[in-house]
């Protein structure tokens, strides 16, 4: 016997499969109209480069920075920006979120780098692990740079860095809270804060003016507003006036999650996983109410309504602080679209298209559900068809369902709004990474 708490897991499985599901079905025909209010500008594109490709897209991009800037603008005054680069490092990418006033949001020597050559003049350096090299480097460049220490072995292998030099460097503390449930990689425990705070003191190179709390992944403002609601009881219990007065800034991350973009199969829920497993272990194939669940995400504006009033309940007392941001998902997300041309078809629901998962870096199509819509032939229903990649590997899936009347040989499709870690995670696996091609300028 695989457990001998058996009988109980029985009875959970049970209650889990008798819980109703509420998650949100429909089709999002939003997307599809996007497409095809790009599709003469696509073909043209495609007439005169190869697919697959990626188009980027800087009207989408400036539209999101806009939407970004403006509501928070509106509701925060008071707030910094800076964009993950993680999410896409682009080139001209970065030159449009530069241009726009933003700064960079950097995890690594290497992005540090890059950011630097791209002339950023306001950066972060965030995550775990930072390494001596990373540390000095972030150290030469500290008239641009913001160190967020994540430990205190870090604290303590800055420190010994800065010691008898006779410089300042800017610095803040990650945090993490019951909030943030797995994520203890990152950070310290807040319990610790005011411990760390002390300890920092002790090194007069070192100016610890801020803290750091990042929330992943929030479809809404409430886990922003949790986070806030833990942190401030904790500071108004354990740091004094003088403590208080030393904070310049509090960075509240990002995971913020653009609006009405993509959704998820049944399989990926744990209702569905449990009739997957059952279904394939007696070799049939599962079978589900819904062809997939949209993606619930509250709109920009209700992000920065949510977290202004958060923030006003909680930091009032933060005469003369700062609130930073890193927007990544939500601003990448519309500024890159993956194109690909059906090059076989194998039957009537089942094709194969030039580009492969290796413009994703992994086999995220099989668990997330994105728009594919058919250029060629378009309609705003879809039918159900396998969408495989062209690499030697059986995971190499694109999605279940086109938006399209039929679907032929050297159809034009496009997947919209691909823009956040698909880029920055694409490999070399088989086939070369394609190509981007700019979607206002290549025509």
């Amino acid at each position: 016997m695989i457990s001998n708490k058996l009988p109980v897991y029985k009875k959970i499985v049970s209650k889990l499969l008798a819980e109703k599901n509420s998650d949100e079905s429909g089709q999002l025909l939003n997307v599809y109209h996007q497409a095809l209010a790009m599709k003469t500008r696509v073909k043209k594109l495609t007439d005169k480069n190869q697919t697959p490709c990626y188009l980027f897209d800087p009207v989408g991009l400036e539209q999101s920075i806009s939407e970004f800037k403006k509501a928070f603008d509106k509701y925060l005054p008071n707030h910094q920006d800076y964009y993950a680069m993680k999410a896409n490092p682009f080139p001209e990418l970065l030159k449009i979120i530069l241009k726009r006033g933003l700064g960079l949001d950097v995890s690594s020597g290497r992005e540090l780098q890059i950011a630097l050559d791209y002339g950023a003049k306001k950066l972060i350096f965030t995550g775990p692990g930072k390494t001596e090299a990373e540390l000095k480097f972030a150290v030469k460049h500290r008239d641009r740079v913001i160190i967020l220490i994540d430990s205190f072995s870090e604290l303590n292998r800055l420190a010994k860095l800065l010691k008898g030099k006779n410089i300042k460097i800017r610095a803040g503390v990650r945090v993490f809270t019951k909030f943030h449930g797995p994520w203890t990689k990152f950070g310290i425990d807040f319990k610790e804060l005011a411990k760390f705070w002390q300890e920092a003191q002790k090194y007069p190179q070192l100016e610890l003016q801020g803290i750091h709390c990042h929330m992943s992944w929030s479809e809404s403002a409430k886990p922003f507003g949790e986070m806030i609601g833990e942190i401030g009881k904790y500071l108004k219990s354990n740091f004094s006036d003088e403590m208080k007065a030393t904070l310049r800034f509090i960075d509240l991350g990002g995971g913020f999650c653009p609006e009405k973009t993509d959704g998820y199969y049944p399989w990926t829920i744990p209702q569905g996983e449990i009739i997957k497993i059952a279904a394939e272990y007696q070799g049939k194939k599962p079978e589900f109410a819904e062809k997939y669940y949209l993606t619930e995400t509250a709109n920009i504006i209700s992000y920065a309504q949510g977290i202004a009033l958060a923030i006003k309940n909680n930091f009032s007392g933060l005469k003369s602080c700062q609130y930073f941001f890193e927007p990544g998902r939500i601003l990448a997300t519309k500024a890159m679209h993956l194109v690909f041309r059906v090059i076989d078809v194998k039957s009537k629901d089942s094709v194969i298209l030039d580009g492969g998962i290796n413009m994703a870096g992994w086999e995220s199509y099989l668990y997330n559900y994105c728009p594919v819509i058919n250029l060629t032939h378009p309609a705003a229903k879809e039918i159900k068809v396998t969408l495989y990649g062209s690499l030697c590997a059986p995971d190499d899936i694109l999605g279940f369902y086109c938006y399209a009347s039929k679907i032929s040989e050297g159809d034009l499709l496009i997947m919209p709004n691909q823009g956040a870690y698909t880029y920055t995670w694409a490999q070399n696996f088989i086939k070369a990474i394609p190509p981007v091609y700019n979607l206002k300028l290549n025509i």
